[in-house]
């Protein structure tokens, strides 16, 4: 039955037709004879035509898999059109950033999804997967700049309008890359319907969406502390900063009392570059150690300044020595203690990890490593430095330019979360499931503790927040 096929002509499906009838008898049971008259046949079929291409000894996945998948693609199977009398499936890829390569975490998510997407079509439903690409705004910029330094040059040399022509040409490059991965991977995408997350109909929709979220009170300005950059000089997410650990210095220096001199106060940190910036000290109220301090003053080192000393719940008693410098500016704990207690803020660093005039003439324009060093040396010099011990902590680091970021004091736009206790009710009733049950508390802690979106950016590449200034 497999000779009567497309390849062969009339007549020899004909001959062979008539031979596997003849090879029947009439209640069904094949004759004796019939694998003779098939035999004849398959003789006679190929006697008159070009012997076959012989099997290859192994499989080539690159010949096979690139013949069909563009048989499959011209054939239109992958296309997703709009078809009343059938349900709609449609799956928004997650767009993977324009900047590199696919990774193994691609592979699950996109075999995953092009299950459920061809499934859909087996089940008959209007399927449509729609592919895009993200421009991923800080990775993109920091590829670039790299590519203009081994140039000798920067995009502030550059201007901003050759530098995006550089951007452009760059996810032009990376983006056919990525897309060919996922071909390659059998995506039975639908290419027509492309997207490029800066393509002029998604800009408009995003400045759409920006301006009626802050219509709605979901967008807003503030100043408070953000991971800042100061490599690529912008405020990062969260989401953008990498923890880890590192092993550092735990500087223990003392503080004198200034209704009280000759008595000093024992203090532990990991960044004696940013003594300059404390504007308190705080100890836990629980701590009897310190009760008697709660309310007084100290001697900030350099520059030399009265701080006051306060209590707060923040403190953590067994960690150091139980007493905290306090550094609105450049800690979010520091921050938050300064907020309750009414503490200056002042900020002793420039957008590019320098140390800026607040930090005194001595300091002013030094890399922070460098002010590390030298204010160690300074402590020691005046006789402060106690004690220096290794130390083991995590630490963050901005997730594409591989740096330690600077918690800094900026003013930035953020995006609320609105629905947070409806979507604590959600897993606390049993709508939503974990499996297994133990990521359950990592989800509500997360929620307990979520901050509103800091989603504003100080960079050249990306999307534009819609906001002019007088």
């Amino acid at each position: 039955l497999g000779l009567v096929g497309s390849e062969m002509c009339i007549r020899d499906r004909f001959l062979v037709s008539v031979a596997l009838n003849w090879s029947f008898r009439s209640d069904g049971r094949m004759r004796l004879s019939s694998f003779l008259w098939a035999l004849i046949a398959n003789i006679f079929v190929n006697a008159k035509r070009p012997m076959a291409t012989e099997l290859e000894q192994s499989y080539d996945p690159k010949k096979v898999e690139t013949k069909w998948y563009k048989a499959w693609e011209e054939s239109g199977c992958f296309e997703g059109e709009v078809k009343n009398d059938r349900d709609s499936f449609t799956i928004m890829i997650p767009p993977p950033n324009v900047t590199g390569m696919l990774h193994m975490g691609h592979v699950l998510d996109n075999t995953l999804q092009d299950i459920f997407i061809r499934r859909a079509r087996v089940e008959r439903k209007s399927a449509l997967w729609f592919p895009g690409t993200d421009h991923a705004s800080i990775a993109t910029q920091v590829k670039v700049e790299q590519s203009l330094r081994k140039q000798g040059t920067s995009r502030r040399e550059l201007g901003r309008e050759k530098f995006l022509e550089r951007a452009w040409e760059w996810s032009d490059e990376h983006g056919g890359i990525i897309f060919n991965q996922l071909r390659n991977l059998g995506a039975s995408c639908d290419w027509r319907r492309s997207r490029f997350t800066m393509d002029t109909e998604y800009q408009r929709s995003v400045i759409s969406s920006f301006v009626e979220l802050y219509k709605r009170g979901f967008i807003y300005r503030g100043k408070r502390l953000v991971n800042w950059c100061p490599v690529s000089q912008t405020a990062l997410s969260n989401e953008e900063v990498i923890m880890k650990p590192q092993k550092g210095k735990l500087y223990k220096m003392r503080y004198e009392i200034v209704e009280e001199p000759g008595r000093f106060v024992e203090i532990s940190t990991t960044r004696p570059e940013t003594i300059m910036g404390d504007t308190g000290i705080a100890v836990h109220p629980e701590d009897e150690r310190y009760a008697d301090l709660v309310g007084k003053h100290c001697w900030r080192p350099f520059p030399r300044a009265e701080i006051v000393i306060v209590a707060d719940r923040a403190v953590e008693k067994d960690f150091g020595t139980g007493v905290l410098k306090v550094t609105p500016a450049h800690d979010q704990v520091d921050f938050d203690i300064g907020k309750r207690h009414d503490l200056e803020v002042i900020d002793v660093m420039n957008p590019d990890g320098t140390l800026n005039d607040s930090a005194g003439e001595e300091f002013a324009g030094m890399e922070r490593f460098k002010a590390r060093k030298v204010a160690v040396k300074k402590l020691e010099e005046l006789g402060l430095l106690v004690d220096i011990e290794d130390y083991d902590n995590n630490v963050g680091f901005s997730e594409r330019a591989d740096v330690p970021i600077e918690p800094r004091l900026s003013e930035q736009w953020y995006l609320k979360y609105p629905k947070v206790e409806e979507a604590k009710r959600a897993v606390e009733k049993g709508i939503i499931k974990f499996h297994p049950k133990r990521w359950e508390k990592v989800y509500l802690h997360w929620l307990n503790n979520i901050q509103d979106w800091c989603i504003s950016r100080q960079l050249w590449w990306g999307q534009r927040i819609p906001v002019w200034y007088k």
